[in-house]
């Protein structure tokens, strides 16, 4: 399943994605940006002034949910 999804991610390297983040009391957080970096375990996101980072397991767990634009 963790290989699917890196796969995926793999696919859409410098390309745009919207993710919304589950925080704390279900507020989410959205945020947009370009897969820049993927790592073993990791992969970062960007919009030029932001950089975050997620997991594979994030995906997986549903604490983030992952959109391709």
């Amino acid at each position: 399943m963790i290989e699917t999804i890196k796969n995926d991610i793999y696919n859409h390297l410098n390309k745009e994605v919207k993710i919304i983040a589950k925080e704390n009391r279900n507020r989410n957080e959205i945020f947009y940006g370009d897969i820049i970096e993927i790592y073993s375990h990791v992969f970062i996101v960007s919009n030029g002034v932001e950089k975050k980072s997620y997991t594979y397991s994030d995906i997986l767990a549903k604490d983030i949910q992952i959109t391709f634009l």
